[in-house]
C-alpha cells in the first residue's frame, strides 16, 4: 500500500482577524470558572438548521466557524448596502432608486399572497414608502434643525472626502509628493494559537467587523475581506477614530430606514437632473441567519452540548435529532463520523460539494488557512468492505483527482 504524504497548510497571505477559540464553548478548566456555558438555540426549518440570533450567529461562526450565512460567502455579513452616508447625525445605507422599486415589488407579492385586495395593499406600501423628515439629534428647536438640516445638505452637495468603498483621498501634500503611504507591519493573529504571528510585532486596536465589512479594495472590484488585500493606513485610521464616535440615535423600532437616490429635475433646466437623497423605510427587510449543517449541528448538541435545536416550537433530544436527520440525509450517519473525527483531531470541516467531496479540511479555519485536504467519506466493515456511498469508476476518480489537484488539495 502506498504511504500517504501530508503537506502543510497553505496559509492565506493577509488575515484580517484573530483567532478566538476552536469551539463556542470553555475549553480549559480557568475559562470554565470564568465563563458560564451558554446553550444556543436552532430551529428546524425546510430540513436546514438555522440559528437567528445575531450574539448566537457571532458566537457560533466566530468560535470554531460553524455555519455559514444563508446570504454570505461563508461569515454572515450580509448587509442591504455596501456605501452609507451620514444624515443629520444617523449613518444609514445608500441604495438606488431602482434596487429600492425590487423591494416594493417583493412586498406588493407578499400582500398579494396574502389575499389582500389592491386598495388595501396600496394604503400599506403607501404609510412605507412616504419620505420620513428626518430631525437633527439633539435639537430642540426648528431654528437648530433647519441650520443643521441645512449644513448636512451643504455637506452632500460639497462632497465628502470619504468613497462608498472605505478609502480616502490623498491630501494635497501626498499628491505633490507622490511617496506611497508608509506600510505599518502588522500581526495577523493570536500568538497563543498561532507561533507564526511573532513575526508580526505591531497590533493595530481592534477594528469594527461590522464597518470592515462594507470596506471596499481600492485594487479590486470586491470587499477587502474577500480579496485578503492590505487595508491602507489612512483607512484604518479612519475606521478607528469613527470607532469613537457616539452611538447614533434610531427610528421607530422595528423599521429599517434607507436613503434611496434618486434624480430631481433642475426646475431651471428640465434635461438636468441633480442626485438626491430621500429617506424611506424599507418595505422588505433581508435578515441573514447561520445555516448549520446536519454534521455541525449534531456535534454542537452531542459532542460540546450548547445547542439546543427546535421543531414547531419543541426541543428534540439527542436520539429524535439522530433519527431526524438520517431521513433528512440518508449518508448522515457516514459523514458525521468523519466530521466527529477531524473536528476532535482540531481541523475544521467544511462541505465539500464544490469540489466533488464529502469534506473539505481547515487549518483553524477558512479566514487563516486554504483548505489543506479534500476527504470522501465510505462505510465499510472490519475488513474494509463495504457498499460504497459513491461508486467510482476510472473515469470519475481521475477528474476528481484532476480537480483536486488544480486546487492544491490533497485527497
Amino acid at each position: 500500500m502506498a504511504e500517504a504524504i501530508f503537506h502543510p497548510p497553505k496559509r492565506r497571505p493577509k488575515v484580517y482577524e484573530s483567532y478566538i477559540a476552536p469551539f463556542p464553548v470553555p475549553t480549559s478548566q480557568e475559562e470554565a470558572g470564568l465563563t458560564e456555558l451558554r446553550v444556543y438555540r436552532a430551529e428546524i426549518i425546510n430540513q436546514h438548521v438555522i440559528v437567528r440570533d445575531p450574539e448566537e450567529i457571532e458566537a457560533l461562526y466566530g468560535r470554531g466557524y460553524f455555519g455559514k450565512g444563508i446570504l454570505s460567502r461563508s461569515r454572515p455579513e450580509y448587509r442591504i448596502s455596501n456605501k452609507w452616508s451620514d444624515a443629520n447625525f444617523m449613518r444609514m445605507p445608500v441604495i438606488s432608486s431602482a434596487k429600492y422599486q425590487l423591494h416594493l415589488d417583493w412586498a406588493r407579492g407578499v400582500l398579494q399572497g396574502q389575499g389582500l385586495d389592491e386598495d388595501s395593499i396600496e394604503k400599506t406600501l403607501k404609510k412605507y414608502t412616504d419620505p420620513v423628515e428626518l430631525e437633527c439629534a439633539g435639537s430642540t428647536s426648528r431654528n437648530e434643525q433647519t441650520e443643521c438640516c441645512a449644513a448636512a445638505d451643504r455637506g452632500q452637495a460639497e462632497g465628502s472626502t470619504h468613497h462608498s468603498d472605505g478609502d480616502l483621498e490623498p491630501s494635497d501634500s501626498e499628491l505633490q509628493s507622490g511617496s506611497p503611504e508608509r506600510k505599518k507591519p502588522r500581526r495577523q493573529g493570536d500568538l497563543q494559537y498561532d507561533p507564526l504571528a511573532d513575526i508580526y510585532p505591531e497590533e493595530p486596536a481592534v477594528l469594527d467587523k461590522e464597518a470592515l465589512s462594507t470596506v471596499k479594495c481600492h485594487k479590486h472590484d470586491d470587499l477587502i475581506m474577500h480579496c485578503g488585500c492590505r487595508l491602507k493606513d489612512s483607512v484604518v485610521d479612519d475606521m478607528l477614530s469613527n470607532a469613537t464616535a457616539p452611538p447614533t440615535p434610531s427610528f421607530t423600532p422595528g423599521h429599517e430606514y434607507v436613503l434611496v437616490q434618486e434624480d430631481e429635475e433642475n426646475p431651471c433646466d428640465s434635461s438636468e437632473k441633480t442626485p438626491r437623497l430621500v429617506c424611506r423605510i424599507n418595505p422588505f427587510r433581508i435578515i441573514e441567519y447561520l445555516q448549520l449543517t446536519l454534521e455541525e449541528a449534531f456535534f454542537l448538541t452531542y459532542a460540546l452540548g450548547c445547542l439546543s435545536i427546535y421543531y414547531n416550537e419543541e426541543p428534540l433530544s439527542i436520539v429524535k435529532l439522530w433519527q431526524a436527520f438520517s431521513v433528512i440525509q440518508p449518508s448522515f450517519k457516514t459523514i458525521y463520523m468523519a466530521y466527529h473525527h477531524f473536528r476532535s483531531k482540531g481541523w475544521v470541516p467544511k462541505v465539500g460539494m464544490k469540489y466533488g467531496t464529502d469534506l473539505l479540511l481547515y487549518r483553524k479555519g477558512p479566514p487563516f488557512y486554504h483548505a489543506s485536504y479534500s476527504v470522501v467519506v465510505e462505510m465499510v466493515d472490519d475488513t474494509f468492505q463495504g457498499k460504497p456511498l459513491r461508486p467510482f469508476s476510472w473515469r470519475s476518480l481521475a477528474a476528481l483527482n484532476r480537480i483536486t489537484v488544480n486546487v492544491s488539495k490533497v485527497t
